[in-house]
């Protein structure tokens, strides 16, 4: 295993000492509690969100009048409902030949691989939130979505993004809410059909929450994957590289089942992976600083919080606090182990990589799914080349993610042969 490079920002390694120093739970400010104690991030959480009726539609506001309440809920169980059919076996067939696709596409091009983990993880995702849109209305909620994506990766590296990204970004999201629009409009009249994404149970939606709030939840699906599946799937990248002693062994697991098999059960048939991207989602938690507005009064222990104040939750800091954890910096998936997990390597509770209900990732088991995906495609058909690993490290910013990370991904036919790029 290399030795990397960890670049955090200010305010990260700043609550990093003072949850050190302090304890977990902190006065950041007048106004703002650092909560970076899981168990009392778990009950802050649902005490803040207990209520969670959605914001009126724009159009009634534009016309001076209230929306009917709708229960945020409501859309999360029938969301949770339409993930059962994502992540079945034909759910994971179709996410992995789309990963597969755009890796087939990427071979032996020499690139930013923090990009590529960011395009195999999250355009995929894309028709798994909205399908059936026409060419060019999923040409504007693409670009929409990557236009996140870069405005997200440029908090630290200057040049990423231009002077005039962030009006185009706007325009953008313009017209990729008009195209959520108007399949939704679609569906809803029966002219488009129904189908297995998560916008389908907004449809039904629909009469009670309003066609505003149906395509504001929809696109802030769209705005989700803007961040933690491509950072994590770029985090799986760099670590597969730091590690060719786990790389080979996960090479050797995989190697033995079949993608098509694998989308089966993906955690059950391929345990050392699976443990493998639970270190991965373990110790490079993103984002790493997550700040909520507290929506009503709050009293939870000595936590007092009032309505209008904040709080701020890190699973990237609990991920890697003493307190909680053995050997919280280095990376060791066989902490995972049974045994491991019984002496108190993993203490419960403090795992929360998806964060916590009722805010917790509708898409975790999702997610947990495309990263064994990815690691399956990068340690059966193709492989990573990177020229000077040592330059690559990890940058702690908006998002978790590797920084000077440059390389390519390789066919493993290729890669055995010692031939170069095609």
């Amino acid at each position: 295993m290399q030795a990397r490079t960890i670049t955090e920002t200010d305010q990260v390694r700043e609550y990093r000492r003072r949850r050190r120093e302090e304890g977990p739970v902190f006065r950041d400010g007048e106004d703002t509690l650092a909560v970076l104690d899981p168990q009392v991030a778990q009950r802050v959480e649902a005490l803040n969100y207990a209520d969670l009726t959605m914001f009126d539609d724009v159009a009634d506001v534009l016309r001076g009048r209230q929306s009917a309440p709708f229960d945020w809920h409501r859309l999360r169980q029938a969301w949770l409902g339409q993930m059962r059919h994502l992540n079945d076996a034909d759910g994971l067939r179709a996410i992995a030949g789309r990963m597969d696709a755009i890796l087939a596409a990427e071979a032996g091009r020499e690139q930013d691989l923090l990009w590529l983990g960011e395009r195999v993880a999250v355009e995929p995702l894309i028709p798994a939130i909205i399908d059936g849109l026409g060419p060019i209305d999923r040409r504007w909620v693409v670009s929409e979505v990557f236009s996140k994506v870069a405005w997200f990766l440029s908090d630290i590296e200057d040049g990423r993004v231009s002077s005039w990204h962030k009006p185009k970004m706007i325009s953008l999201q313009v017209l990729a809410g008009l195209a959520v629009r108007r399949e939704l409009k679609g569906r809803l009249s029966g002219r488009r059909p129904r189908r297995t994404d998560l916008a389908d149970p907004v449809v039904d939606l629909i009469p009670s929450l309003g066609l505003g709030r149906a395509v504001d939840a929809v696109t802030s699906l769209l705005t989700a994957v803007t961040g933690s599946p491509g950072a994590a799937a770029a985090c799986l990248l760099f670590e597969l590289e730091r590690n060719p002693g786990w790389c080979a062994r996960m090479t050797a697991e995989l190697g033995d089942i079949p993608l098509d098999a694998f989308c089966s059960a993906p955690t059950r048939l391929a345990p050392i992976t699976g443990r493998f991207v639970k270190e991965v989602l373990r110790i490079w938690s993103t984002p790493p600083v997550v700040v909520r507005d507290v929506r009503t009064d709050l009293e939870c222990g000595d936590v007092r919080l009032k309505k209008g104040q904040r709080y701020v939750l890190s699973a990237y800091l609990i991920h890697h606090g003493e307190q909680d954890w053995s050997d919280p910096e280095v990376f060791d998936p066989d902490r995972w182990l049974a045994e491991a997990r019984r002496n108190g390597s993993c203490p419960r509770g403090s795992y929360v990589p998806f964060g916590w209900a009722p805010k917790s990732c509708i898409g975790a088991n999702l997610g947990m799914a495309q990263l064994m995906l990815l690691a399956h495609l990068v340690c059966t058909r193709y492989a990573l080349r990177v020229p000077d690993p040592a330059r690559g490290s990890m940058a702690v910013a908006s998002l978790v993610r590797p920084k000077d990370f440059h390389g390519a991904i390789v066919r493993r036919d290729a890669a055995a042969q010692g031939a170069g790029p095609a």
